[in-house]
């Protein structure tokens, strides 16, 4: 034990009293005595005197019953943002972060009460007068309420102890503390007025301690390397080590990866929560654990659901039926995907969750593995907000809790020790402080209601509560006091201490200065840092100072505090996170070329005519869309994306064309009744094709409306009206084929028969199309040969692409003879044709049939070998790139060389 400590547990022995800046130095300095009186043989000792100071003026404001005055933080926040929000509505002050300027208003307040100053001397600035009449408007609010704050409260502490009210003790011992507040002087001087004995004491500088300084390239490998430190005193058997991090709420979530794969890389691989041999002083964000992240997106449903709130309530494991349902709610979340929409009404996802029996026996609906049960939910929640009213906080907090029970939160499944301290944090702390809003707020609206919950709950800090482990990772204050047998500093660059000065602004510079307020100037600044490094030194035998050479391009230099220090290179261990053990010993794998799938069991296939041009694309493409079903998930797109407005023009013109069937009939409209008809039959396609599907908002759909008309306007007026005469004698032809050994369904978008008898196939495109991908090597867009060698009512003598895009509408496509279609090429004319020695339509049909075949033979036999065209048409928009890993075998090419 050090004499640091054994001065406090002697004089705690005593009956002496410790106030410590923090919690956490009172629980070390407790813990200290209470081994201290193990080692003397005691089974039972009084509980020692020993509090945060914070701690110990609460205990005392209870013993005068004054407690129920004190205004605590979320209540003096709200407070004074009322008092900001009515001053400042309706000027340009309402311009201000209504949030951060009551954080700064309240610590003005505070200051001034604490050091017992006024502003009535001072000039001030137009902010400063603002807040000046904030502050009356504050004071008088307590006034007339009868509350105080803290710092009003521990004069009644002193005044108590003063007057004999409240015992005052007669040894009392400080500790932790780098600059004594006026607060703690007064204390410490009516203490000694009484008769009591008052010491500051402090880990002393002893002369056999040696810090050094340590410069690593970088902030990570900064980290990195104090963890492989740390690993190095553990193997050796140490048990007090200290990691002081300045910056500590900026990393600490890169601090808790990078420690937790040095020195304790298996956790990540363990399924039970073991207590690590590190341990964090500072706690998460309470928001950002599971069960209370997923309670206030459950109580965030509103009208409308964005893609993201609700996929995430389709896969929380926090709301009811989330173990029952699980299947139905994960096929579910990805149909709604398909829908790739960015938003939805509440009202229409609820009825999309019921199931829908399909229509045909093959045919997957929109609808069909729905989740019920999440429908009940949607239901629950949707009654619970409807119609709401203003009400007070206390009143919230218990509707919220019914919410919540009623939808089945926290999840049907057990949970684990840590999901139950998130959840007593939330209800012994979060609510009641929210429901103790009673006290200073006016009724509220349910958003503004979650909004402050949600924002409570982000300042609500979580720590799980476990055994400290020898590795201890704390911030620069809440170091105060603490001894190590090791310890490192990291984060001592010149930009960290001594920080710039960041006086209040809605206190006068001038005043904050004379008084030596926190923060008021550089040289309090340089002070406050001095004693910091000076601490830091007495803590340990030989503290490591370290900082970081670069950040990002700019270089950096060390504090000029530390810049006197002799360079040190500690002793690190070897680094024993995976990826560092990987490359040390790499592992030589067998390496084997799979490219056979097995046989196809079932001549009909799943995929439609895209079975074959993925094949012909990739074959493992085919093999892993169409046979193992691997897909990504489809991504929400603003407005509506190219697939729906596709799907909308197709099914616009295939209502078009049942009503006027031949270009006759088209010719013989007049301008009103053809726009009339186009009307028509886009409203008709737009409430066919929303009826399954959520529907998005009026608004763009109007200009979808639009759009489409004009689109299919001049569509008519520069193709089908100039084309030789035809009739239209199929429309949305649906058919299953055989190719080879497979049976392939088809739907051939429309058949037209000319004058002269000859048939032409159809197929709506609204993407650009390359009239090459049609005859070529490989067949890159199979769907119209298909289509031509498998027409049942006779031989087709043309296939085309009808590019239907504003500004470029044309036909692309190859027929029997040139003019069958307008601007398309006959075989004979055909430039890729010629290449291939294909000289008629009937030895075209043929070598389409060929290809075909053999594709569709390649699919049923399982080929499954990564063979892409060319990186355009097959790799550059496919979402299985990262399944095949393509890009690691084109590395390996060009590395190495050879062929894959």
């Amino acid at each position: 034990m050090t004499a640091f400590l054994k001065k406090i547990t002697s004089a705690v022995a005593e009956g002496a009293l410790v106030l410590t800046s923090n919690k956490r130095l009172a629980r070390h300095l407790h813990q200290a005595y209470d081994r201290h009186m193990q080692g003397l043989g005691k089974q039972v000792w009084p509980t020692p005197q020993i509090f945060s100071l914070d701690a110990w003026f609460d205990r005392r404001i209870a013993d005068l019953s004054e407690d129920w005055r004190l205004l605590q933080g979320p209540q003096l926040k709200r407070l004074w943002e009322q008092i900001i929000e009515e001053d400042s509505a309706g000027s340009e002050k309402e311009l201000l972060q209504l949030s951060a300027t009551a954080e700064k208003a309240r610590q003005a307040a505070e200051l001034l009460s604490e050091y017992g100053c006024t502003l009535d001397s001072f000039s001030l600035t137009e902010d400063q007068r603002a807040f000046n009449t904030w502050l009356g408007r504050y004071r008088k609010f307590c006034e007339d309420q009868g509350f105080l704050d803290r710092a009003a409260l521990a004069s009644l502490v002193l005044d108590g102890l003063k007057t004999g009210k409240l015992c005052c003790a007669e040894r009392l011992l400080v500790s932790g503390f780098d600059q004594l507040s006026p607060l703690l002087l007064s204390l410490c001087r009516q203490i000694e007025t009484c008769g009591g004995q008052v010491e500051v004491i402090q880990p002393e500088l002893a002369s056999a301690c040696r810090p050094g300084l340590y410069a690593a390239r970088d902030q990570r490998y900064e980290m990195q390397q104090a963890a492989c430190w740390a690993r190095g005193l553990l193997l050796q058997g140490a048990d007090s080590i200290g990691i002081v991090v300045t910056d500590l709420q900026a990393r600490r979530s890169s601090i808790e990866r990078i420690f937790r794969d040095q020195i304790d890389p298996q956790a990540i691989l363990r399924l039970s929560e073991e207590e690590t041999a590190f341990s964090l002083s500072l706690g998460a964000p309470l928001i950002e654990q599971g069960p209370i992240y997923a309670a206030l997106e459950i109580l965030a449903v509103g009208y409308r659901l964005t893609l993201d709130q609700l996929s995430f309530l389709l896969r929380t494991p926090y709301l009811g039926g989330s173990v029952t349902e699980a299947d139905c709610r994960a096929i579910f979340d990805s149909q709604v995907r398909s829908f790739r929409q960015q938003s939805f009404r509440l009202e229409r996802i609820i009825k999309l969750t019921a199931p829908v029996k399909p229509k045909k026996e093959d045919e997957v609906t929109p609808g069909q593995g729905r989740a019920p049960g999440f429908g009940v939910h949607l239901q629950r929640l949707a009654k619970l907000t409807a119609g709401e009213q203003r009400k007070m906080p206390g009143e919230w907090v218990t509707l919220f809790a019914s919410t919540l029970s009623q939808a089945g939160w926290p999840g049907e499944r057990s949970l684990a020790s840590s999901e139950y301290q998130m959840l007593k944090v939330w209800h012994d702390r979060v609510l009641p402080a929210f429901a103790s809003l009673d006290a200073v707020s006016a009724p509220i609206e349910r958003n503004q209601a979650l909004t402050l919950l949600r924002r409570l709950t982000a300042e609500t800090e979580f720590q799980l509560e476990a055994p400290t482990g020898p590795v201890q990772v704390v911030g620069l204050l809440e170091s105060a006091g603490l001894e190590f047998e090791h310890l490192w500093v990291m984060g001592m660059a010149e930009d960290a201490l001594p920080s710039p000065a960041r006086p209040n602004p809605f206190l006068p510079v001038a005043l904050q200065v004379a008084e030596h307020m926190p923060h008021a100037n550089a040289e309090r600044e340089l002070e406050f840092a001095r004693q910091v490094v000076i601490r830091l030194k007495a803590a340990s035998p030989a503290t490591i100072f370290s900082y970081a050479l670069r950040d990002g391009d700019c270089d950096l230099r060390p504090s000029p505090l530390i810049h006197d220090l002799p360079m040190v290179e500690p002793v690190f261990a070897f680094p024993a996170d995976m990826r560092s053990q990987m490359l040390t010993n790499p592992l030589f794998l067998d390496e084997h070329s799979d490219v056979q799938g097995p046989l196809l069991a079932m001549e009909r296939a799943q995929g439609g005519t895209s079975i074959l041009k993925d094949q012909a694309l990739c074959p493992f493409r085919a093999f892993a869309r169409h046979r193992l079903q691997a897909y990504s998930f489809d991504e929400a797109q603003p407005g509506l994306d190219a697939m729906t407005r596709g799907n909308l023009l197709h099914k616009s013109l295939e209502l078009f064309w049942l009503e006027v069937k031949d270009q006759r009939t088209l010719n013989g409209l007049s301008g009103t009744r053809r726009c009339d008809t186009i009307q028509r039959a886009v409203t008709l396609a737009l409430d066919l094709y929303f009826k399954d599907r959520p529907e998005p908002q009026s608004g763009l759909l109007e200009i979808e409306q639009t759009r489409l008309q004009n689109l299919i306007e001049e569509w008519l007026d520069q193709i089908e009206q100039g084309r030789p005469p035809f009739e239209i004698i199929k429309l949305e032809d649906d058919r299953v084929q055989q190719i080879g050994p497979l049976q392939i369904r088809t739907i051939i978008d429309r058949i037209d028969r000319l004058e002269d008898g000859s048939l032409v196939i159809l197929d709506y495109k609204t993407g650009a199309v390359e009239a090459e991908l049609l005859v070529g090597e490989r067949l890159l867009e199979p769907q119209l040969p298909i289509y031509a060698i498998t027409n049942s009512e006779a031989e087709a003598d043309g296939v085309a692409f009808a590019q239907v895009r504003r500004g470029s509408c044309k036909l692309i496509g190859v027929a029997r003879e040139t003019g069958l279609l307008p601007k398309v090429d006959g075989v004979e004319r055909h430039k890729k044709a010629q290449l291939l020695a294909l000289h008629s339509w009937d030895e075209l049909l043929k070598h389409w049939r060929q290809q075909l075949e053999t594709v569709a033979a390649d699919f049923g036999a399982g080929v499954a070998r990564v063979d892409p065209v060319d990186y355009k048409h097959a790799c550059q928009y496919c979402d299985l790139t990262g399944l095949c890993r393509i890009a690691e075998a084109e590395v390996r090419i060009a590395t190495f060389g050879g062929e894959e």
